[in-house]
């Protein structure tokens, strides 16, 4: 691909995320666009190109300043949102996929058709315990945490899962609520012995993270110690959500950075671990608006 091509295809891909209302990663895009062009020999020249590109990041700015000042929750067209799934699914396993691609919508605010997407994953049997978990983890996401306990009843009266399954939600969503401060009655479980590969994937899936600490290392508060809730995970992968107000905290966070010094909290134990910061996005609509989606990924102990 030569260079005018690759400029081509940059400014294509931006635009794209303009229209569809994706306006931190369009800013992004033409940033990177702008910074290859004033790095290259002809392109650095063309004044015309510069303040072109440099119009559209003003153009993606002016849009997050709007998103800043409005409360009001956006519609998004059932096209959008399936286009939002699709950019942010990266994952060949086709199960997995689906998982990140409702995560991925639950973190742009689509809460109500991230967990329709849970729900029909649960239905199919399709990695039915991780989709369980990151549906509630969506419901407390919202500020909804009786939502999420009834949406655990109602699994419980349906026997939508076996009794060990049952148990090990059961567990996750109660040490999540006491994380948060909130003691509640959840309905007992009746497990009965597994059947043959039943727990296959509990098994498998990684120790669940109710929350991290690390050390910011930029910033006006460079140095300093903090605690970030963990919303979702998905494997190695884990996300939280930085308010607004704490837009501090975000700027201290790039993609690529190393964490070398996290420490990790689950209900089972607290352990040092590395990771790389794997996203940062600013969630556009629904009750987060205005934050900051900031991924994790975590790659070794």
């Amino acid at each position: 691909m030569s260079d005018k091509e690759r400029i081509k295809s940059l400014i294509k891909e931006a635009a794209l995320y303009q229209k569809q209302g994706l306006f931190e990663e369009s800013k992004e895009k033409y940033e990177e666009i702008l910074t290859f062009i004033q790095d290259h020999e002809r392109y650095s020249k063309d004044k015309k190109l510069i303040d072109a590109v440099k119009g559209k990041i003003r153009i993606a700015e002016d849009n997050l300043d709007e998103i800043d000042k409005t409360t009001e929750t956006p519609a998004l067209s059932q096209e959008i949102q399936d286009l939002i799934s699709r950019l942010f699914s990266s994952s060949k396993d086709k199960d997995m996929a689906a998982i990140e691609g409702a995560v991925a919508l639950a973190k742009f605010g689509q809460y109500e058709k991230a967990l329709a997407e849970f729900q029909r994953l649960i239905e199919e049997g399709k990695m039915p315990l991780v989709a369980a978990k990151n549906s509630l983890m969506c419901h407390i996401a919202i500020s909804s945490p009786d939502a999420a306990i009834a949406q655990f009843e109602q699994w419980v009266s349906w026997n939508t899962f076996s009794g060990p399954d049952l148990k090990y939600i059961r567990t996750f969503l109660e040490n999540t609520l006491e994380k948060q401060g909130i003691k509640a009655d959840l309905p007992l479980v009746d497990e009965a012995p597994d059947v043959e590969g039943e727990s296959e994937e509990r098994e498998v899936d990684m120790i669940d993270i109710s929350s991290i600490s690390v050390e910011l290392a930029n910033g006006p508060r460079k140095g300093e110690k903090i605690e970030l809730q963990v919303t979702f995970q998905l494997g190695n992968k884990i996300s939280t959500i930085i308010p607004a107000q704490q837009k501090y905290l975000a700027d201290a966070f790039k993609i690529g950075l190393r964490l070398s010094g996290m420490q990790c909290f689950s209900p089972l134990a607290i352990f040092n671990a590395r990771g790389i910061v794997s996203g940062l996005k600013i969630v556009t609509s629904g009750p987060r608006r205005g934050s900051h989606a900031l991924d994790i990924t975590i790659d070794g102990v």
